[in-house]
């Protein structure tokens, strides 16, 4: 009953202490938060251009998310605004989707450097997952 009691009031502890942990901007994926598009990085871009750009690290939301401009953030969302991807992820392939009806629409990128058009989830773009080796999520 003891040791019972003991790991309650260990997971309660720790429930407390998340609970009041505040959740900063410096933990968004930002990549390597660089212009470019580096190694490891998932890039999306909002033109034909580089000025505006977003790079990952990992699987993300897009929602929340602004594309950079150069060094600086800009007002411009990722969420229904990316028009091209550049997977340059070291293990993984890329899907981005989008939902719509309940429903979800995805291409699929491979991770060989070059940039692609979003083709069905042109400027409609909600998330993208890394999948294809074990270890991508």
């Amino acid at each position: 009953m003891r040791s019972l009691t003991k790991a309650a009031t260990m997971l309660l502890g720790a429930a407390a202490t998340l609970a009041v942990l505040p959740v900063s901007p410096a933990s968004a994926d930002n990549g390597n938060n660089q212009p470019g598009c580096s190694r490891g990085e998932i890039c999306f871009w909002w033109d034909t251009g580089t000025r505006f750009q977003k790079q990952f690290w990992y699987t993300g939301n897009h929602g929340g998310n602004n594309f950079m401009d150069g060094t600086s953030v800009s007002r411009l969302p990722v969420q229904d605004n990316a028009r091209d991807v550049t997977n340059r992820d070291t293990d993984c392939q890329v899907r981005v989707g989008n939902l719509g009806n309940g429903l979800w629409t995805w291409v699929y990128i491979p991770n060989d450097g070059k940039r692609y058009f979003l083709s069905l989830v042109n400027n409609r773009n909600d998330r993208h997952e890394r999948v294809g080796a074990p270890g991508c999520v």
